[in-house]
């Protein structure tokens, strides 16, 4: 067989697809952070009791439409971060129902928190003759759905903080299931921006927002890294990649 038609040493990994999956799961949250702070403005979350005109002039921003537009081209990639955690979970000593648990909150919580806020927002930009009064609706519908619906990740969070602490495969570090039941605390937080319009318990007050966000960013950043560890560690015979039999052709060449 010539050189030029040796596979390339990557393409030979047995974990490729799992590292695909994996290093699209940052660039999808890059995306999502640009879409959401730079281009739009949609966070840091402005204020529930901002003035009409100030709701108006957001909502009728036509970067909204071009934000929407962008998530809505990236947004298959988030059950790919799903995928990453269920893969792992699947090599615990761990009952099935922690896996399914974590991925119904995951479906649940994206739908409710991405979607209805994109298309809540997306609306509102998509037609200039809105009522003020709609556009209000819109904006507090925006918002109330992507920071008040923060509990749909709480079993989801909770399984996988379960998942860790109860398996005896040592898949995941115990420390991280600890640290993940502790995280799940502030999804809890989101509950009082049904109540507050203002304060530190509106939907961008300093607990509900800032605080949860100072505690969720770095345990997410530090997950990724403990699933990085965990498929560069885990040993190919777990694989169950499906075998490549040798064709006829390939049998006759060699």
């Amino acid at each position: 067989m010539t050189k030029s038609a040796t596979p390339a040493r990557w393409r030979q990994s047995k974990k490729l697809d799992q590292w695909i999956a994996f290093w699209s799961v940052p660039f999808f949250f890059t995306v999502f952070g640009i879409v959401f702070v730079p281009l739009s403005w949609m966070m840091p979350p402005r204020s529930p009791s901002a003035s009409q005109a100030d709701k108006i002039a957001f909502m009728q921003s036509p970067n909204l439409l071009i934000a929407c537009a962008i998530l809505i081209l990236v947004f298959g990639l988030a059950p790919v971060a799903n995928a990453v955690y269920l893969n792992q979970i699947r090599r615990m000593s761990v009952s099935p129902v922690l896996r399914y648990s974590l991925l119904l909150g995951a479906m649940t919580g994206t739908i409710v928190g991405m979607l209805f806020a994109m298309f809540c927002f997306g609306l509102g930009a998509f037609r200039p003759g809105y009522d003020p009064a709609i556009l209000e609706m819109l904006y507090d519908f925006g918002y109330l759905a992507f920071i008040g619906s923060l509990g749909c990740f709480c079993i989801m969070w909770m399984a996988f903080g379960l998942a860790i602490i109860l398996d005896q495969n040592g898949i995941l570090p115990k420390w991280l299931g600890y640290y993940t039941v502790w995280q799940y605390v502030t999804e809890l937080m989101a509950a009082p921006v049904w109540i507050a319009k203002s304060g530190p318990f509106a939907w961008n007050g300093l607990v509900t927002f800032y605080f949860a966000m100072a505690l969720y960013v770095p345990w997410q950043i530090i997950v990724y890294f403990c699933i990085y560890r965990a498929i560069r560690d885990q040993p190919e015979d777990e694989l169950d990649n499906a075998r490549i039999e040798p064709t006829v052709d390939s049998k006759v060449s060699a």
